[in-house]
């Protein structure tokens, strides 16, 4: 039995690398769609979610840019962060609004955070990154936001996009009159309205003049980005996690992508 075990485990590698490599084979597109990592490595990375390591170490792969969800601090600083609230164990628990960026960069973050400061997003996009890297702003408003945090929360993010031409910005926002009042103001992004159902999204779109729309892959169908497309509206879509749903993703022909399986996409595209 034990002159056999050599040769069981060859048999079990010789498998287990063909299933690999047919999992992974290359999906041929006539169009290849634009990659982008969802908060950095994603949800399933060991990395914080929209953390400065998540980012930088999303953006070392062939891929075109990242996601990251931004919310403003009580004293009007932009920051990289996904969550309402800091946990209860990052040594100052409470919603994001509530507090100065200070003190949120002071406090410790614990377990949660892997103890990585929270930087400002001007600070974050200030690092070193490729000249024309995509940057996917997905604005986190408030509940209840009144006017005038309305209107600091578009100046920031005015006055941040103007800051750093050398990136492509796109932004995504649930809220039709933040999208609207961006594109009166001469936002130089992108804009789409984040969705829940593609149709009354597209049509919105269309009527507003935004550029498109993002939206989870399970909420649209092949057909309605084609169509939308044809009215030259835009899809970003996300919800991929691994190799199957990253094929699935890929074969809807969307415009942009954002994975949270960002290796196994680029094995898919032989990058």
């Amino acid at each position: 039995m034990k002159k056999k075990l050599p040769f069981v485990a060859l048999l079990l590698l010789i498998v287990g690398l063909s299933v690999w490599k047919y999992v992974h084979r290359t999906v041929e597109l006539e169009k290849v769609p634009i990659i982008l990592g969802h908060g950095g490595m994603g949800v399933r990375s060991p990395l914080t979610l929209d953390s400065k390591h998540s980012i930088q170490t999303a953006l070392a792969y062939p891929i075109e840019g990242t996601e990251i969800d931004v919310r403003m601090t009580l004293d009007n600083v932009l920051i990289s962060f996904h969550d309402e609230e800091l946990p209860l164990l990052s040594g100052c628990p409470g919603f994001v609004w509530e507090k100065t960026y200070s003190s949120i960069y002071e406090c410790s973050h614990g377990v949660f955070h892997k103890a990585e400061p929270v930087d400002a997003l001007d600070t974050l996009l200030g690092s070193p990154w490729k000249e024309g890297t995509i940057f996917s702003l997905d604005l986190k408003l408030e509940p209840e936001i009144d006017s005038l945090r309305l209107r600091q929360f578009q100046t920031q993010i005015v006055k941040l996009v103007n800051q750093f031409p050398q990136f492509r910005f796109l932004i995504e926002s649930k809220d039709l009159a933040v999208l609207g009042n961006l594109k009166r103001e001469g936002v130089k992004a992108e804009l789409f309205l984040y969705a829940q159902e593609a149709d009354s999204a597209i049509s919105s779109t269309k009527e507003n003049g935004f550029n498109g729309i993002s939206i989870n892959a399970a909420h649209i169908t092949k057909k309605q980005i084609q169509e939308a497309q044809q009215s030259n509206v835009k899809v970003m879509i996300w919800g991929a996690g691994s190799v199957f749903s990253n094929r699935k993703l890929l074969g809807l022909d969307a415009d942009i992508i954002q994975t949270d399986a960002i290796k196994s996409m680029v094995i898919l595209l032989n990058r």
